[in-house]
């Protein structure tokens, strides 16, 4: 009996400190968005300048289509960067929420792969930013010549958010595999023999997750992705080498 009471109360401790993180992350956003809706006109001319710059060649332009929608654009690209304000804050919460459970072991590989993550998304994020330019020109190709370009903002702005987060979920592709390899999911050795079949999967992969489904987008991911697969055999092998030395 005394030990039920026990991890009873535990457990209400743990409900009541998750709350109150949660609550916290959720200020965190709130304060995030408050900021990032004064440079909310700032975010929407990077996110469309690509876009703008196609359009204009195009002899198109941007528009909305109903009254209220640059009101609520404003408040989705608050909300968006909001997120991003605060995720440093929210990722603290949660870790430290989770770390009282963790042994030292368990701990050791988020040390490397935490910053590891953040480079990877903003690195496929910005080989997206870059290519975006040249996706559009090959969308606005196939225009007629008597045919003008009317583009509503708040679906273009959707397409290169979905653009952006497809490639920086790509780039997340070590870091999955590492952490498969953590708990023995896979191996280097498995991830060396079925390099092939894995580029296939790879390019299946990248052509059902970039929006767009041109030629250009998917090959700009296809590529790298592969590349970083290549890598993370060694990397794989790395983390497998580590309870070995311990």
């Amino acid at each position: 009996m005394a030990k039920d009471t026990e991890k009873r109360a535990e457990l209400i401790e743990h409900l009541a400190e998750l709350r109150t993180r949660i609550i916290r992350s959720l200020i965190y956003v709130a304060v995030g968005m408050v900021v990032a809706y004064f440079f909310s006109d700032w975010f929407i001319g990077v996110l469309t300048r690509q876009l703008k710059q196609v359009l204009h060649a195009s002899h198109g332009r941007m528009i909305f289509t109903s009254i209220t929608e640059a009101f609520t654009l404003k408040l989705q690209v608050a909300f968006v960067g909001g997120l991003i304000l605060a995720s440093p804050l929210v990722m603290m919460e949660v870790w430290r929420f989770v770390a009282p459970g963790l042994t030292a072991s368990e701990k050791r590989p988020f040390r490397w792969i935490a910053p590891l993550s953040v480079f990877l998304f903003i690195g496929g994020a910005a080989v997206c930013y870059s290519i975006l330019s040249m996706a559009f020109k090959w969308f606005a190709s196939f225009t007629p010549p008597d045919v003008d370009i009317y583009q509503s903002l708040p679906a273009g702005i959707r397409f290169v958010l979905l653009m952006l987060v497809a490639f920086g979920c790509g780039f997340e592709l070590p870091v999955v595999l590492m952490l498969l390899a953590q708990i023995g999911i896979v191996n280097s050795r498995m991830l060396k023999r079925n390099w092939r079949y894995s580029v296939v999967a790879i390019s299946i992969i990248a052509a059902a997750a970039t929006p767009s489904n041109d030629i250009l987008s998917m090959m700009t991911m296809t590529v790298p992705l592969v590349v970083l697969y290549l890598l993370s055999i060694w990397l794989v092998k790395f983390v497998e080498r580590k309870p070995s030395r311990e």
